[in-house]
């Protein structure tokens, strides 16, 4: 269960935390230069090196990967309109019935949106408030300044009740990760921090839906710091969604869209009419589903309703699929583009 695994991963984390400020001191560089230590999905450290350093550690082979970290974006998305009327009467958006939605999510599994935090106190959302799982990496709390990560977590999970919206798995308990603040700005290395922290907490059967990412260039499935721990998270039972990217390009350039595994799924987008949507990025591999992305309407901050579009919008709906199924999404038809076609993801 969470309880033994969080105190099982504890014990973990200070042995190979200890390992690692060894490890550096041995090479005669200051541990207390290290921004950020990962020890549940991979052993590693984020840590400011000075250009000697750089070269020591590169040339090192007790060293996997090296790598500068980077400024990292949540995929440009549109925000069409916003409403407060929480009191209107329920819809099921058409992306959710797409998917052939909803499905009671009331179950022992968590869905982790890996975001800008979440709308603790949103009426239509069962949030996860404990710090203990619910943890911000950009200071504060996990509360959601942005709006993106809230719209994300309705489309997995709102309460299937009087007002606003339902999830595709509806009422999932859904757990802030924020990794961004309320700008949408942030690092590989403080995302990488969030992907650790689910990698602590996470049993098999949940899922975790990464609405973010950023160009890398060629080699992006080799070479992304974001492969191992999500290989990682992925081989030991959490499943994952990943948005491809909007900038209409390939998604084996984007990061980390061009990361394949099992258990990990990148999804594009479509409208509702499931047309390729114009923004979304393409290219299978990487992409593995499509789903609605285009203008999708769900839960916002500060207790508000609003319509978005982009890929961030497409991976929750997949994200709640393989919440509500236990099981990864099936096929329910293709929607192509430029000759290649992209399985739409159902129930």
């Amino acid at each position: 269960n969470r309880a033994q695994k969080a105190e099982f991963m504890l014990n973990k984390h200070e042995e190979i935390t200890g390992q690692l400020n060894a490890f550096l001191s041995k090479q005669n560089i200051n541990t207390n230069n290290v921004i950020a230590y990962y020890s549940s999905v991979v052993a590693g450290f984020a840590i400011k090196l000075s250009p000697e350093e750089y070269k020591q550690l590169a040339t090192n082979d007790k060293i996997d990967m090296i790598q500068y970290d980077r400024i990292e974006q949540l995929p440009a998305f549109t925000v069409e309109s916003v409403t407060t009327a929480s009191a209107r009467a329920q819809t099921t958006p058409c992306g959710v019935t797409r998917t052939g939605g909803p499905r009671n999510g009331d179950s022992p599994y968590w869905a982790w949106i890996i975001d800008t935090g979440i709308d603790l106190d949103h009426p239509d959302l069962d949030v996860q408030t404990s710090t203990t799982f619910g943890k911000s990496f950009v200071g504060g709390t996990a509360d959601d300044c942005n709006g993106h990560g809230t719209h994300v977590a309705g489309i997995v999970g709102a309460i299937d009740n009087s007002i606003g919206v339902v999830g595709v798995s509806s009422g999932a308990k859904v757990v802030p990760v924020k990794v961004f603040g309320c700008s949408g700005g942030s690092a590989t290395s403080t995302i990488i921090s969030g992907i650790d922290h689910v990698g602590r907490y996470d049993i098999p059967g949940d899922v975790a839906n990464l609405s973010l990412g950023g160009y890398y260039g060629g080699n992006c499935g080799s070479g992304s710091a974001y492969k191992t721990p999500l290989q990682n998270l992925g081989n030991a039972g959490t499943r994952i969604s990943i948005a491809a990217g909007n900038s209409n390009a390939n998604a084996n350039l984007y990061q980390p869209a061009c990361v394949n595994g099992t258990n990990i799924f990148t999804v594009a987008s479509m409208g509702c009419n499931r047309g390729f949507s114009s923004f979304s990025n393409f290219g299978r591999p990487p992409i593995d589903f499509i789903a609605v992305g285009g203008h999708v309407y769900s839960t916002y901050k500060n207790g508000s309703y609003a319509t978005l579009s982009g890929t961030s919008m497409a991976a929750p709906h997949v994200a709640g699929i393989m919440h509500g199924k236990q099981a990864a999404p099936s096929i329910g038809g293709y929607v192509s583009k430029n000759g290649v076609s992209y399985p739409i993801a159902v129930y």
